[in-house]
Formats: structure tokens, C-alpha cells, sequence
């Protein structure tokens, strides 16, 4: 699922059994921020609390509560808002440094991947536009790059009025040309967005350059062999059909002929509130632990030595439950047993 860091922070905040108070402002200034909703606590009561500025001209902000006002629900930050806060700007407060939890979400990011990573599935592993219309009862196809594709291929020619299964015969590189094993039987127009997809699961060329974002790792199998062969330096692209394709910036020394079994990719950091990770469900806890672990060795470093002590050996414990939920999500699923009758 994909979560906003505003989220991130608000669900890490109840992991931690920390309050967090999240409102809509009535009104405000660069000064204040004023929400009746907040009259409910006492005079002083959020005070050396932080607040959290998530939408407006301020977004972003995370200042240390000076002064709280019951009537009129008046909160005011030791230093000056970036931006003036306006009716209908949103904001969390809560007792967390809110900054040290989101450096401890973007530490947890590095620090646990690759127990985070999110797994790449390609749908289809080469995909080139149409540069010019393509009649049917014709077997040839120009695309705008034909590196991303081989000959033997099976491909999918398409556009939004009609699709055909196909196989190349022979490519001609200069010409950008794709010359198919059977006629078109449906005539495909750059105006309706024709497109060739290579089929997934299928092999692909690894000369082809159509990506910018970076891939910690892909495992590759070479069509001479069924030896996995990784490949630490490559990228990734998803265009705005939602197919996913690949790049290797340098030339391998391997078949060009390569099938792809997985890839994975990082979370990305996150500092805007509207940011996102798209993380697996089962995976948010093992996040959060760790984060946990980050943000309270950051306390340990602000505090006596008493408490020291006393926030690292907490911090250890979120470490210690990091290893534990790891291992659960792999864990075999219980199998219920009918129960025996007595002998």
C-alpha cells in the first residue's frame, strides 16, 4: 500500500504509545494557530509538545509549542511559522520531536532494505511507439527504438482500437524497423497510440536505454544457462501505461538474450508530508520497529547518562522486535489439527 509521511508519522506516534492530536485550523498567523476543536484541553496543556504543519503555505513546519491558550484554542511556537497559517491548514501535535521521527524513518528506510524492498514485477519488458502507421496485411512495423527488441521475439502490437499477438522475424536497426513472421491483420495509426510491448516472461534486448530510476538489484537468468547472474547497476522505468522496463547503462559481457525474474527496488526518502512509500502491508510493523530503534538512540543523545541507559536499552528492545517480526513473515502459516479422541 502506498502511506503519506504524515501518516508514517501519526501511526509511528501510536506504535510508540505517543499522543497525537491532529486538527484542521480555524485561523492563524506566522505567530499562532488557532483551533476551537482544542479548547477541550487546559490552559499550557501542549506546552513543550511539537506541532506539525501538514498542508498550507507552511507545510512542512515542525516547531516546539510555546504557550497553549484554553478559550480560544491558541497555540503558539517558540519559533515563527515559515508562512502564515490559514483556515483549513491541517497539523498534528504530539509529545515526538516530530524532525528526529522523520531522519528516524528515513534511517529505518536504509537501514533495514533490503527486509523493505519492494519487488518489481514486470508486466512487460520493452515497449516502443509507433513512428509511423502500420496497414494491415503488411509485415513490417517502425518503432521509435528498435533496441529494445530481438529477433524471435513475441511482441504485442496495439492501439487503442484494436491488438494482435505477433512474433519478429528480423530487425532492422537504421530504419528503426520490426519485421514481423506474419502479416497485420489490423491496421495500427500513431494518432490512436500504437505501441509494441514486448511479451513478459519473455527475453529482451539488455542494450535497450529507456530508464532514470535507479534499481539496488536484478537478478537475470542468461539463455545459455540457468545460472542466476546479478546485476547491481541497471535502472528502471514505468511509463504511463504502468509497464515497467529496464536499462543497463553499460554493456554486459552476457547473452543479449536475458529474461528477467525479479527486481528490487528501495523505498524511496521521504521529508514532504504528501510524500509516499508504497510498502507491503505485512511489512509496516518491521518498519516502524525499526524506526523506532533509530528515534530513540537520537533521544539517548540529548538526555543525562541516567537516561541514556535508560533509551538505549529501549531502543534495543525495538531492535530485538525488528528480528522477531522479520522471521514471523516468513513463518509458516499454523495448520489446524483435528482434534483426537482420547485412546
Amino acid at each position: 500500500m502506498s502511506i503519506k509521511l504524515s501518516t508514517l508519522l501519526d501511526d509511528f506516534c501510536d506504535f510508540i504509545a505517543d499522543r497525537v492530536v491532529s486538527g484542521v485550523a480555524d485561523s492563524g498567523s506566522t505567530t499562532t494557530l488557532v483551533d476551537a476543536a482544542l479548547n477541550i484541553y487546559g490552559d499550557g496543556h501542549f506546552e513543550d509538545y511539537y506541532i506539525y504543519i501538514t498542508s498550507g503555505n507552511a507545510k512542512g513546519d515542525v516547531r516546539r509549542i510555546q504557550t497553549f491558550t484554553k478559550a480560544s484554542g491558541t497555540v503558539e511556537p517558540y519559533v515563527d511559522f515559515s508562512a502564515a497559517i490559514a483556515a483549513g491548514n491541517t497539523y498534528q501535535i504530539k509529545k515526538t520531536n516530530t524532525q528526529d521521527a522523520k531522519d528516524a524513518i528515513n534511517d529505518a528506510i536504509v537501514s533495514i532494505y533490503p527486509k523493505l524492498f519492494r519487488k518489481i514485477v514486470f508486466e512487460s519488458l520493452g515497449l516502443s511507439l509507433l513512428t509511423s502507421n502500420a496497414s494491415s496485411g503488411q509485415k513490417n512495423v517502425i518503432v521509435a527504438d528498435a533496441t529494445l527488441f530481438f529477433a524471435g521475439q513475441g511482441v504485442t502490437i496495439a492501439d487503442d482500437n484494436a491488438s494482435e499477438d505477433a512474433t519478429i522475424d528480423s530487425i532492422n536497426a537504421t530504419t528503426n524497423t520490426l519485421t514481423m513472421e506474419d502479416n497485420l491483420t489490423n491496421a495500427y495509426t500513431t494518432a490512436a497510440n500504437a505501441k509494441v510491448t514486448a511479451d513478459s516472461g519473455h527475453y529482451f534486448n539488455l542494450g535497450a536505454t529507456i530508464g532514470q530510476a535507479r534499481v539496488a538489484g536484478v537478478f537475470v537468468r542468461p539463455d545459455s544457462t540457468s545460472k542466476r547472474m546479478p546485476f547491481t547497476e541497471c535502472e528502471v522505468i514505468q511509463s504511463l501505461d504502468g509497464d515497467r522496463q529496464l536499462y543497463f547503462p553499460a554493456s554486459k559481457s552476457v547473452d543479449d538474450q536475458t529474461w528477467i525474474i525479479e527486481a528490487k527496488a528501495k523505498l524511496e526518502a521521504v521529508s514532504d508530508p504528501d510524500d509516499t512509500i508504497t510498502l507491503e502491508d505485512r511489512r509496516v510493523k518491521l518498519l516502524y520497529a525499526e524506526v523506532a530503534y533509530h528515534f530513540f538512540h537520537r533521544q539517548a543523545n540529548l538526555v543525562s547518562a541516567g537516561d541514556q541507559r535508560r533509551l538505549r536499552a529501549l531502543a534495543l528492545d525495538y531492535r530485538d522486535q525488528v528480528g522477531t517480526t522479520f522471521r514471523n513473515l516468513w513463518m509458516a502459516k499454523p495448520v489446524e489439527r483435528a482434534d483426537l479422541p482420547d485412546a
